[in-house]
């Protein structure tokens, strides 16, 4: 099947802001708070129902056994791999540098069942849960019933463990079959996919007007919808870049951080946090909002550059490492 490129762009303005929104310094000015609040209402579960989307329109019929164990090459292996090189280097670095969330020697067990390394590898845990059930569901029909118990599950308050990122895939289930709905049912299929500059403009302003009803009045009625606005935004949006491009080229620097997001999204913290520990041994006064904005863009941007060239120039070019991140 060919790439479907609007979800490639959806892919590649999704992790920028997953690694916008992991940049969050204690001096953070107000405006840079209310930024990371709006991302965080809908990043995640964007990332999520490209994830379904892609699983139901590439879904081939292969045993559950190989379909299993290409995701341990594509999910737990890359975790694992990751997660000890990033307690390593926080081992050999927190002494004498700042680190978020130190660890201990007891983290390369706990790894196995928690994500200690870096809680945002809940999603590899989340989605591998995801994985793990998707195939019993052989039909359309037994799909949209699993799409209605996740909706049970995300919204009724259930206690479950939060070992081996349970909760987390409880609650983030709902996007990722929503992602499958949305490909398996004509109608919905239609209006995700086909491009009105229309719906762009009435995407935008719901977006906008529901994200400043919601941070004006904190109504958890609105909050329940604004992740499904988010994602309908960022598709709009996406089908637009596609649209005004053409035919993306492969080499254009969205495909380019799509084709990364994976181990962007493995990665970035750490480049994030060795960047931001260098900026902080250099006498700046980050009050200053322009200092700020500068500190801001240079960690991102190396949150995002680093992992793009590892993946490109290092990742991709050893059979070991193709092995152990899942490429």
């Amino acid at each position: 099947m060919n790439r479907i490129i609007f979800l490639d762009i959806a892919k590649a303005i999704c992790i920028i802001l997953v690694v916008v929104g992991h940049y969050m310094p204690d001096n953070s000015p107000m405006w840079y708070v209310m930024l990371n609040k709006v991302i965080y209402t809908f990043h995640m579960p964007l990332f999520m129902f490209v994830s379904g989307y892609v699983y139901i329109a590439t879904k081939k019929d292969i045993s559950y056994g190989s379909f299993l164990m290409k995701k341990v090459k594509r999910l737990m292996i890359p975790y694992f791999t990751t997660s000890v090189i990033v307690i390593t280097i926080k081992l050999l670095t927190q002494d004498f540098m700042l680190v978020e969330h130190p660890v201990t020697l007891l983290s390369f067990f706990e790894i196995l069942y928690l994500p200690v390394a870096g809680y945002f590898l809940w999603f590899i845990w989340a989605l591998w849960w995801m994985f793990v059930i998707l195939p019993f569901f052989k039909t359309k029909t037994s799909r949209d019933v699993l799409f209605l118990v996740s909706v049970l599950l995300h919204f009724i308050p259930l206690e479950v463990t939060s070992l081996f990122c349970l909760e987390q895939f409880r609650g983030m289930l709902v996007y990722f079959m929503f992602g499958i709905f949305a490909f398996e049912n004509r109608w919905l299929y239609y209006f995700i996919v086909n491009f009105k500059w229309s719906k762009l403009v009435c995407a935008v302003l719901l977006f906008i007007s529901m994200e400043v009803i919601y941070f004006l009045n904190m109504d958890e009625n609105i909050n329940i919808v604004l992740p499904f606005i988010g994602i309908w935004f960022i598709i709009e949006a996406s089908k637009s870049i596609s649209k005004r491009w053409g035919e993306v080229n492969k080499n254009s620097w969205l495909m380019l951080v799509s084709a990364s997001s994976y181990i962007i999204y493995l990665f970035h913290t750490t480049f994030e946090g060795i960047t931001k520990a260098m900026l902080h041994r250099i006498p700046f006064n980050s009050g200053l909002w322009y200092v700020f904005v500068f500190e801001s863009i240079t960690v991102v941007l190396m949150g995002v550059i680093i992992p793009m060239i590892l993946h490109r120039w290092v990742l991709k070019k050893y059979k070991i490492t193709r092995i152990l991140f899942g490429l």
